[in-house]
């Protein structure tokens, strides 16, 4: 989840539209992966586009469940802390695939497929196993990407 302060709103609440605010910075505590969408609108022939900074697998769903023949993502990140990809750092990578599975203890893990082949999960067991996990659900494949 995303945090904001008053002191980093720029302008007034609905300067930019009724119900839109805009933030000099959001900030994040806790250390958890996220994912970084690119959304194309087209509207009266003038294509705009966007930047969504999404923080779960089941808002992550309603985003691309949303696209129409109007609205369209291009492009889909995640963001993940150093204890999942392995560094020494946060990094951004193209997202090729996301499955979400339930442990022993039922507690949901997100598995993360990127584009360089790399292989991260949400999981903080130390000796956790991917075959492990039950009811397996896919919530994005690379080829749920629209072109415009």
């Amino acid at each position: 989840m995303f945090r904001t302060h008053d002191a980093d709103m720029l302008g007034m609440p609905g300067m930019f539209g009724e119900g839109q605010y805009q933030w000099h910075q959001v900030s994040k505590v806790l250390r958890n992966h996220w994912y970084h969408v690119t959304v194309q609108a087209q509207h009266k022939g003038r294509t705009t586009e966007v930047v969504l900074m999404i923080d779960s697998e089941p808002r992550l769903q309603q985003v691309l469940i949303a696209q129409d023949e109007e609205t369209i993502i291009t492009d889909v990140q995640v963001v993940t802390p150093a204890y999942m990809n392995g560094t020494a750092g946060w990094r951004m990578e193209a997202l090729t695939k996301v499955t979400l599975g339930e442990d022993q203890n039922e507690c949901v893990v997100c598995l993360l497929d990127v584009e360089n082949g790399s292989k991260y999960h949400s999981s903080h067991q130390p000796d956790f196993n991917t075959d492990a996990l039950s009811n397996l659900r896919p919530i994005y494949h690379a080829n749920m990407i629209r072109t415009a």
